[in-house]
């Protein structure tokens, strides 16, 4: 629904979806923590016996609840405290997605982590909103981002490219078919986890094997 309200005459992002495309990818035996198309940006000790990969789309009303609802929690108790590193990945379903995450790139640092809250905070605006892209605008803008800055981040084609090839890798090697997916320690878990959940997952990957 929402890629297709975006689809609008004279509408820039919507140009996105003529330029977006899913590269084949071919990586035999493909690493999980050697992503392609994108470098990662990892929250955490790098020494913490469990590292947490997430692949999520801001579309995704599960992947929502788990990023605003169940993260919070999770990061506070496990990646804060040294249990855990958690490695975000986008996931892109759609060209509102590939917007969103192509503005999101750009930023450094925490302000990276900050503008994805946002836009995930935002999921009711915008599956509601009758001008997808001015809604896309407004939330950016409230980031500081304006026009001619927006207008350029959404036509970088090498970030595009990378986020498609990061998708592809994502459904060809580890069989991501759906958001949110999580791998914990290599174990791959479908669907938004409740806090026990993951807590569960957490702790089961803690324990030596």
């Amino acid at each position: 629904m929402l890629s297709t309200k975006m689809a609008r005459r004279g509408l820039g992002v919507a140009a996105i979806a003529v330029a977006m495309a899913l590269f084949p990818i071919n990586s035999q035996g493909a690493d999980l923590l050697e992503p392609i198309g994108r470098i990662d940006r990892p929250i955490g000790s790098a020494s913490a016996p469990v590292t947490i990969v997430e692949y999520s789309s801001p579309t995704c009303p599960h992947c929502v609840d788990y990023r605003t609802q169940v993260a919070p929690e999770i990061e506070k108790e496990f990646v804060e405290r040294g249990k855990a590193r958690l490695i975000f990945r986008p996931f892109v379903r759609n060209n509102v997605d590939m917007a969103i995450f192509m503005l999101c790139e750009w930023q450094q640092g925490s302000k990276y982590q900050e503008l994805t809250k946002l836009f995930y905070s935002k999921y009711d605006e915008i599956a509601q909103a009758g001008d997808i892209e001015k809604q896309l605008r407004d939330i950016a803008a409230s980031a500081g981002i304006d026009k001619p800055t927006f207008n350029r981040l959404i036509s970088d084609q090498p970030i595009l490219d990378g986020l498609s090839k990061l998708t592809s890798q994502a459904r060809e090697d580890f069989k991501v078919e759906g958001t949110p997916t999580f791998f914990v320690n290599g174990k791959k878990f479908t669907g938004a986890q409740s806090a026990e959940e993951m807590r569960a997952n957490i702790e089961e990957a803690s324990k030596p094997h």
